[in-house]
């Protein structure tokens, strides 16, 4: 990702997609795209609605999710929601902004990785979703503990539908 200006991304000996490394990362055309390059957030759900400037669908997992993205999909369809854990704020309360892409859980695993950690955070239905913080301060302690209720959120723009 570093070195590259174009990437070809493979899978079982086919061409899936080609792109510069910002194109393949932030706009996978695939479920497996997505995963194979960095780690990512999968969020599976039915579209409820859908128009030029957003969809909304609903998932089991983590509730109404609204997506920045246009889609060929039908209400009904399954789509899933793939959101980089960049991208996914914690705090210890609910943002003021909508009750979309908002989810309370335990954090059940701390990652420390130097100048960032990942929280693996569990919802209460048992789905692990993923948030990378920044290591901004030299602390002793983490801003947040294992066990501790927190919340996940995330923007529209945050996350890309795929359909396959």
């Amino acid at each position: 990702m570093t070195v590259a200006d174009r990437i070809g991304v493979m899978n079982l000996g086919r061409l899936v997609q080609v792109g510069s490394p910002p194109e393949i990362y932030e706009q996978p055309n695939s479920r497996w795209v997505a995963d194979f390059i960095g780690d990512v957030n999968l969020i599976e759900g039915r579209l409820i609605a859908a128009g030029p400037s957003g969809s909304v669908i609903m998932s089991a997992s983590a509730g109404r999710l609204e997506i920045a993205a246009a889609t060929q999909a039908r209400a009904g369809d399954t789509l899933f929601a793939a959101i980089r854990p960049e991208k996914v704020r914690i705090s210890h309360a609910p943002g003021a902004e909508s009750a979309a892409n908002c989810v309370a859980g335990r954090v059940w695993d701390i990652g420390y990785l130097g100048d960032v950690s990942i929280y693996k955070v569990r919802l209460e239905n048992g789905f692990i979703l993923k948030a990378a913080a920044a290591n901004l301060a030299r602390l002793v302690e983490r801003p947040f503990g294992l066990d501790e209720q927190v919340w996940l959120s995330w923007t529209p723009n945050a996350g890309v539908l795929l359909a396959r």
